[in-house]
């Protein structure tokens, strides 16, 4: 029993180690140390979500698609798993409807699931813009995506305190939506949130992701101002 107890509480202080490292901004020295961490104990849930966030954030999408495959067999129940899935299939010419199915498993389960509501969206944008789909199928799409859009927008703003994720994912999809001021105010909370969240769950990848967002957004701005 203490031996089973021992070892629960290793592989905790590695997911740990490993998240920190991550969050610290350090990106692909992580994912070096979480895919050797994973083939000793591949059935690690929280490893394994680890590896699928870094796999997300380095674009590499045929492993991201293995390793969500390995969240869905250890926990059907969640979303993670069909979110990932749906992550790494999105940007594949063909699998958007497999993508757009994977999103609806995840929010059949998961159904306030910010990022999984904006992934549906842009994936469905995709689906709109796609010249070789008959104009009434990809106007569809259109709606859906707006559809999603929305319900990200109302489920912030029924937050009492929403977290730098939430509104850094808020003032995307103002973006998405044309409204660059309104989600130059949104990256701005984003900051603050973040700088008000416990250090040890800031993720400066994110951070990163927002200045950059911020900035980007704010040069749109100066050019209708101009």
């Amino acid at each position: 029993m203490a031996t089973a107890e021992n070892k629960q509480e290793g592989n905790n202080s590695t997911y740990e180690t490993l998240k920190a490292l991550y969050y610290s901004g350090k990106v692909k020295p992580s994912l070096n140390k979480i895919i050797p961490a994973l083939e000793e104990d591949p059935k690690n849930l929280e490893l394994n979500l680890l590896a699928c966030q870094v796999l997300e954030r380095t674009k590499d999408f045929d492993r991201l698609s293995n390793y969500a495959d390995a969240l869905i067999k250890l926990s059907p129940e969640k979303s993670d798993g069909y979110y990932y899935k749906g992550v790494a299939l999105q940007f594949v010419k063909g699998k958007e409807q497999e993508a757009v199915r994977n999103f609806n498993k995840a929010l059949e389960i998961d159904p306030e699931n910010l990022l999984c509501l904006k992934s549906k969206a842009t994936t469905h944008m995709l689906l709109f813009k796609d010249f070789d789909l008959p104009i009434k199928f990809a106007d569809k799409h259109r709606v859906k995506a707006e559809t999603s859009l929305l319900k990200i927008v109302g489920l912030v703003e029924q937050m009492d305190k929403p977290s730098y994720q939430d509104l850094y994912i808020l003032a995307e999809v103002n973006m998405m939506m044309e409204q660059a001021l309104n989600a130059k105010m949104f990256y701005l909370k984003a900051v603050n949130a973040y700088e008000e969240t416990d250090p040890s769950e800031q993720d400066k990848n994110i951070y990163k992701d927002i200045i950059k967002a911020q900035k980007k957004c704010i040069k749109q701005l100066e050019k209708f101002t101009e």
